[in-house]
């Protein structure tokens, strides 16, 4: 008896709807994660490249600060990115001390493939819900995001990447 109120509980759309939040893009990110493997990219490198792309010219101090990732951990990403050919780092033409950060031709045509990927991934993702659902869950979601003021277009879980420097 005591199993089945339990069972009901989670059922009842009103009670822990912060567990189904939780539960739903916690299962959303590792799919998403597991899409990504094809590519040898990981999610955080996808949202590294559009924010790049979304400011090109982007000093690695402000990236990281978008981010709210120490520079020490920012700075080894970046370095795997250049080294793979899908970002470079060019002198900042406003600030000799710095680096300014744009996408390469390959960094481009990554995010082409993680668009294609990020796409087919909401449709799987949200396949109960016809369009009209989809724009209302949508707009809801972006009113609780924007109460507990998060950034938009930056998953929160870059501060983890940041949480700590590294061993």
């Amino acid at each position: 008896m005591a199993r089945s109120r339990a069972q009901n509980r989670f059922l009842d759309p009103t009670c822990g709807l912060a567990f189904l939040l939780s539960q739903v893009g916690a299962h959303a990110s590792a799919r998403f994660a597991e899409r990504l493997e094809p590519l040898g990219l990981k999610p955080a490198h996808a949202g590294i490249l559009g924010v790049i792309q979304q400011a090109d010219g982007l000093s690695q101090q402000a990236l990281g600060e978008t981010l709210g990732i120490f520079p020490s951990r920012l700075v080894a990403v970046l370095d795997e990115l250049e080294r793979r050919g899908l970002v470079e780092r060019r002198d900042n033409p406003n600030d000799r001390r710095s680096y300014a950060l744009y996408l390469t031709e390959a960094g481009r045509a990554a995010l082409e493939q993680i668009g294609r990927i990020g796409r087919a991934h909401q449709d799987a993702l949200c396949a109960a819900l016809d369009s009209s659902e989809r724009a209302q869950l949508a707009g809801l979601l972006t009113r609780i995001a924007a109460e507990q003021g998060l950034t938009p277009g930056v998953h929160p879980g870059f501060r983890k990447l940041g949480a700590a420097e590294p061993d």
